[in-house]
């Protein structure tokens, strides 16, 4: 018995695209350059961007499911293996066993362990954001930036947010007003997919009490959040709860 078969299954929304199912390994590819039909006897998912549909009447021989990373532009009408789009590829890895059901518009990952996570962005009133350095005693990404995180305990992942925003700076649920939820963003480490449910919260007061599980804090604006070492995807975090640009005159 392998790892994999320790680990579960992970079933992903997709858009379906060509219906039916068929599954495989992955092979993650830019294009029909990088097929790997002809260097073997498997039969595999190509997983490539939406912009490097060939639009060529079929997929090669080996090929049975093809995945993209968005829609693609070009026709694919004379398509007839299963086939979805709207899929994060990075949580896609070489070789591992994929199903695709074009009919539903899902994606199944084997040999994954499904981790709900919440991060809570702080905001201060001239729109800076609150990023701790996780310490040396935590489990993962230690040293790496973050918001406020947490495994999802609670039933409701926003009182979830509430309740770890207490426990690592202190701060209680009265001085923080909710502001901004967004779909989750998936990141994946090792076997691990963490799906991170993201919240946006102003404060009523910066004073902060930093638990063990981070070393430092800082307030930055939040075009810095791409520029530091953060933990996987933050930037996209904050990008599915930051506040909306006013339009230019």
């Amino acid at each position: 018995m392998n790892e994999a078969d320790l680990l579960g299954t992970m079933s992903l929304p997709a858009f379906g695209l060509v219906p039916g199912h068929a599954a495989g390994p992955v092979h993650l590819s830019t294009g029909p350059g990088t097929w790997p039909g002809a260097h073997g006897d498997k039969v595999w998912v190509a997983a490539m961007p939406a912009f490097g549909w060939p639009f060529t009447p079929e997929a090669p021989e080996g090929i049975s499911a093809l995945v993209f990373d968005g829609v693609p532009t070009g026709s694919l009408e004379d398509v007839s293996i299963p086939s979805v789009g709207n899929v994060d590829l990075d949580v896609l890895r070489e070789g591992e066993t994929v199903e695709v059901d074009g009919t539903n518009g899902r994606l199944t990952i084997d040999g994954i362990e499904e981790v709900p996570v919440v991060t809570a962005l702080l905001e201060r009133s001239d729109g800076r954001v609150l990023l701790l350095e996780r310490s040396g005693s935590v489990g993962s990404f230690q040293g790496r930036w973050a918001g406020i995180s947490g495994y999802v305990e609670e039933q409701d992942a926003l009182q979830q947010a509430y309740r770890e925003i207490l426990e690592e700076v202190g701060i209680p649920e009265r001085d923080v007003e909710f502001r901004a939820s967004g779909n989750p963003v998936l990141a994946r480490e090792g076997t691990r997919i963490y799906v991170v449910h993201p919240f946006r919260f102003r404060v009523r007061s910066t004073e902060l009490e930093l638990d063990w599980e981070n070393v430092r804090a800082e307030w930055v604006p939040s075009e810095e959040i791409p520029n530091r070492l953060t933990v996987p995807k933050l930037d996209r975090v904050w990008e599915r709860v930051a506040p909306a640009k006013a339009p230019k005159p």
